[in-house]
């Protein structure tokens, strides 16, 4: 029995192979440039047969639910979904922040935290966790923080991110996070596997976006005059 934990939240793709006993095998990055995600399946199946497996090998998948990007998040549930189609397979959705928090491995005192994202247009957004037995848990909190509305910061014990949003974070921030901020260079998608590992509620079509993908009313083709 293998166990896979997979993020694609951003353009960084995290995948990670656990075996039944929970020594891991393998944990690999790679940044995807935009719109080339086709190539994230021969990626994985490269680094699977360094092991001699193969996809279809994977009997569990924990897959990164967000915070993140609209696109990233959708295809990574789509591709993992394809890939159970049809099979007995185990699969489940979890929080990406989670696993970002579980990965500092905080001192045991640390109960509640704050994982921040450079939301741009001079915005973060914060997607607030609480400590359990078994790792951190959305608390319920999520908000899109500007520079006039900091205040809740104060609430948190700490302060996580990404390496790539750090300077944005502390820029909009300032001395509210200057101490309290830790950074991370990757989502190891390997915590994915052992957050919560008894949980399967979380469903792969209920991902968290870092902006709502919003509709947009479809515009009245312009009309064009046609020569007689």
């Amino acid at each position: 029995m293998y166990k896979a934990g997979f993020d694609y939240s951003w353009q960084e793709a995290s995948f990670a192979l656990c075996d039944e006993q929970g020594n891991l095998l393998l944990e690999e990055y790679h940044v995807f440039p935009p719109r080339n995600a086709s190539g994230l399946t021969a990626w994985m199946s490269g680094l699977l047969a360094g092991h001699q497996l193969a996809l279809n090998d994977i009997s569990e998948w924990s897959v990164g639910s967000g915070p993140g990007s609209f696109t990233g998040l959708r295809v990574a549930a789509s591709l993992v979904m394809g890939l159970c189609f049809g099979r007995e397979i185990r699969r489940r959705a979890v929080s990406t922040a989670s696993a970002m928090a579980d990965s500092l491995k905080l001192p045991a005192g640390i109960r509640r935290v704050l994982v921040l994202f450079d939301g741009h247009r001079d915005e973060l957004l914060g997607y607030g966790l609480d400590r359990t037995p078994a790792g951190f848990v959305p608390s319920g909190y999520h908000e899109v923080l500007s520079r006039g509305s900091l205040s809740a910061l104060a609430d948190f014990e700490v302060l996580i991110g990404l390496e790539k949003d750090a300077a944005r974070i502390r820029e909009i921030a300032g001395g509210q996070a200057a101490e309290k901020l830790q950074t991370i260079p990757h989502i190891q998608a390997s915590f994915l596997i052992t957050n919560c590992p008894d949980d399967f509620s979380r469903k792969l079509t209920d991902p968290v976006y870092l902006r709502p993908a919003v509709f947009v009313e479809p515009r009245i083709p312009r009309q064009i005059a046609v020569p007689q």
